[in-house]
């Protein structure tokens, strides 16, 4: 993730640029002191989260620099820290769309949990805007059996990274069966393992138990998204469609408390939300 910082003060930007530089996944593009500068970086620069410290002396600067870049549509995640003092700076900034308000002195444990729960959350606007970009590539009709094949295969592609088990041991076995299941039409109960996928039924057994701690890993990475992200409407599809909402409920328990039995798996309706969001629309 991309972040750049506007402060003007130096121990907040040490802070801050420590705890973001501890993720190697993470790059401070930018960091500057006055609005216009700012401003000016922003048009160029590929900007992910954007932190905004405002000034003491004049709060309300940080409010129209965020005004000014969605008046030229450009919107990344933001982060703005103030006094505690500031409440009717804090509640027009949440209007303005600020994803979090961070109170000063800046509590260091407090800052990397939501650093990384806004860049988490950007991942997943961006992995969203992928999948929307390959479900609105359909093929021509003078090519529509070979391509509509390609182009659903992409989208479970996709929707494997998006839940996180794209370098699981089970993602390959996963492929390998929402293939057959693409190119014959069919559903996971009218597979024939033996034949089609050439399993007999102890290698089947394997097979199924790799699957599975796969998935189990894909409900628990959607759940905590879930958790996080209650207003996402795509997330709590795909927690139906692809595991059943009551169990993606359980595992969102779970992480609220530890106590809960966990949530049950099923393999076939897995597989057959996989083939029916391979088969969706762009409107995702």
């Amino acid at each position: 993730m991309n972040f750049y910082i506007l402060s003007n003060n130096s121990h907040d930007i040490s802070t801050l640029q420590t705890i973001i530089e501890s993720d190697f996944s993470n790059s401070i593009v930018g960091i500057d002191s006055t609005i216009e500068n700012a401003y000016d970086d922003l048009l160029q620069l590929r900007v992910d989260v954007l932190l905004i410290n405002c000034d003491e002396d004049a709060p309300t600067d940080g409010l129209k620099l965020i005004e000014r870049l969605h008046s030229v549509h450009i919107k990344p995640n933001i982060i703005m820290i103030g006094a505690a003092r500031n409440q009717s700076i804090k509640e027009d900034a949440y209007l303005q769309g600020i994803d979090f308000y961070l109170e000063k002195p800046l509590n260091p444990i407090e800052v990397q949990h939501v650093t990384r729960l806004v860049a988490s959350y950007r991942y997943l606007i961006i992995k969203m805007a992928e999948i929307s970009k390959i479900t609105s590539s359909f093929a021509t009709p003078l090519k529509q059996p070979q391509s509509q094949h390609r182009i659903q295969t992409e989208r479970v592609y996709s929707l494997l990274r998006f839940l996180g088990i794209a370098s699981e041991k089970g993602n390959t076995d996963i492929i390998r069966i929402i293939r057959v299941m693409i190119e014959q039409n069919v559903s996971f109960s009218n597979l024939d393992f033996e034949r089609d996928l050439s399993l007999d039924p102890q290698n089947k057994k394997i097979t199924f138990q790799r699957i599975r701690r796969a998935i189990r890993i894909g409900i628990s990475n959607l759940a905590a998204m879930c958790n996080e992200y209650p207003e996402n409407e795509i997330l709590f599809e795909y927690a139906n469609s692809l595991f059943e909402y009551q169990n993606v409920s359980i595992e969102i328990q779970k992480i609220r408390h530890n106590d809960i039995p966990r949530s049950q798996i099923s393999i076939q309706h897995f597989f057959d939300g996989l083939m029916q969001e391979s088969l969706s629309d762009s409107s995702k």
